[in-house]
């Protein structure tokens, strides 16, 4: 399945000088979003190991870490073709076994069933668009912002602040970074994530190669709760349970 491009700077050396253009936005939009309703639609449910650190910072100084080991299965949503929700297994809290209670400075889930393509196809028109290369001649870049002006109706939950960037493969759409941000009090508001960064990369599950996250980083509105995480490991995941309901779960303290 050709969803990731696994020889993207083989294909870069490859094209011309002139071919360095940034494509429009025009171009890529129908691109990404075909990509993330591909992506969506397509990806198994699956398995990954995740190690974590949780941090609490205070005047630029780590006053409280935690360092964890988990099992993250990621499932499709049987009410929802497009839908997925994470469950967490913690193996270990700071190298032991975790206990019934335990808290964390600051802990984000979902990153792995959420945070595909740039906005949904009818808000598109919400946003403002700067479109620029990319680190290679096969890559661009798209900033994302919300439009100034009086909100029309179907832009009137577009989070305040909102702003997206996003490096794609420009031919076929998919997305190889992210980093997402909007203000602190549309973040408590929809009990979102202040901001985040994903870096993805070519992962295989069964017969099938997919770009999903490796890394990301997060913080709350003050830059004091922080929590980096790498994934690895990945492979499918069968199971006869079925998951009936994927509620929003953007970030929880165990």
């Amino acid at each position: 399945m050709r969803i990731c491009l696994l020889l993207l700077a083989i294909l870069a050396a490859e094209l011309p000088a002139h071919a360095q253009q940034s494509p429009t936005i025009e171009e890529l939009l129908p691109r990404i979003t075909a990509y993330a309703q591909q992506y969506r639609q397509s990806v198994p449910s699956f398995e990954v190991d995740e190690s974590a650190v949780s941090q609490q910072v205070s005047n630029g100084r780590v006053k409280w870490e935690v360092h964890l080991e988990m099992t993250l299965r990621v499932l499709r949503v049987d009410s929802d073709p497009n839908g997925f929700v994470d469950r967490y297994t913690f193996n270990t809290v700071d190298g032991k076994p975790p206990t019934n209670h335990f808290k964390l400075p600051y802990f984000v889930q979902g990153i792995l069933s959420n945070l595909v393509g740039l906005a949904r196809p009818e808000q598109q028109s919400c946003f403002e668009y700067r479109v620029s290369p990319g680190d290679s001649a096969a890559t661009a870049r798209i900033d994302m912002w919300v439009r100034q002006g009086p909100r029309q109706p179907k832009c009137k939950d577009v989070f305040e602040d909102y702003h997206k960037t996003v490096v794609v493969d420009a031919a076929s759409g998919a997305i190889l970074h992210m980093t997402r941000s909007m203000s602190p009090k549309a973040a408590r508001d929809h009990h979102e994530i202040v901001f985040i960064s994903l870096d993805y990369a070519p992962q295989k599950l069964g017969d099938a190669v997919f770009c999903l996250p490796l890394r990301f980083e997060s913080h709350d509105e003050n830059n004091q709760g922080r929590m980096t995480a790498t994934f690895s490991n990945f492979h499918r995941y069968a199971s006869t349970a079925k998951v009936l309901d994927s509620g929003p779960r953007s970030q929880v303290t165990p």
